[in-house]
């Protein structure tokens, strides 16, 4: 019998319904994947049966959101939710067998969720081509764009028509002449804004103190002031990026 293997794409929403299902049809649980992306954290859950094997993808979790333990459908998960929750941080709630954070016991907080200076640069890199490419994208939307008609050229078209119709086309090209400055300055608007650098979103006090609730007593003074001049420095990048609007 030929293997077949299927990747598809849930909601968080739908995680509980999805195992159930499968806990219900006798589906083997075999895994729970993690990956760091831009978005947040991919869960991958595969189930097999009868060497069919599923794979449901739940894309971009963050620090926000609460994903459910299988563990009451599928007890064998317990080491990889709390793999999840040691090396990536994703919050797994009601886990049967839950380790507190110490499956590893690992010297630095959520290690798989950070990355070298080397792929934070290139991340980087790609964001600033990403918005070259859109900025470029936009800008000939606004060459292309009929230029309004000054006050002076409208006066000179209005003295070339008979002096009974001069009102009429004055009101005309008036009309055009605005609607012509609209829709320009919203293309250029446009333009300008998909230059603009993303601005980080600056931490809350609430969720710094999550983090540092995380780590080992003797690690929370450092890491809170890391996390403080980090919230910081993204409130003024957010503060001049305002400014400049």
């Amino acid at each position: 019998m030929p293997t077949i293997e299927r990747f598809t794409d849930i909601a968080l929403a739908d995680l509980l319904n999805v195992a159930n299902e499968k806990h219900s049809g006798g589906w083997r649980a075999v895994q729970v994947l993690a990956c760091n992306t831009e978005e947040g954290i991919d869960l991958t859950y595969t189930f097999n049966k009868d060497n069919v094997w599923e794979n449901y993808r739940i894309k971009g979790i963050t620090k926000q959101d609460t994903v459910p333990s299988l563990q009451q459908m599928y007890l064998c998960l317990f080491p990889f939710e709390n793999e999840v929750v040691d090396l990536f941080g994703v919050n797994i709630a009601g886990m049967a067998l839950d380790f507190g954070g110490r499956l590893y016991d690992v010297a630095v907080n959520e290690p798989m969720t950070i990355i070298s200076p080397e792929v934070k640069a290139a991340r980087d890199k790609a964001k600033k081509a990403a918005q070259a490419a859109a900025a470029k994208a936009v800008k000939p939307a606004a060459e292309e764009l009929p230029k309004p008609l000054t006050d002076e050229e409208i006066e000179a078209k209005v003295a070339a028509v008979a002096p009974e119709k001069q009102d009429k086309v004055r009101a005309a090209l008036k009309a055009k002449q605005k609607k012509d400055q609209e829709a320009l300055a919203e293309a250029q608007a446009k333009a300008a804004q998909a230059e603009k650098p993303a601005v980080p979103v600056p931490m809350t006090d609430e969720e710094i103190e999550a983090k540092v609730a995380a780590v080992a007593p003797e690690k929370q003074d450092k890491v809170r002031a890391a996390l403080k001049a980090k919230q910081k420095k993204d409130i003024a990048a957010a503060q001049a990026g305002k400014d400049g609007e």
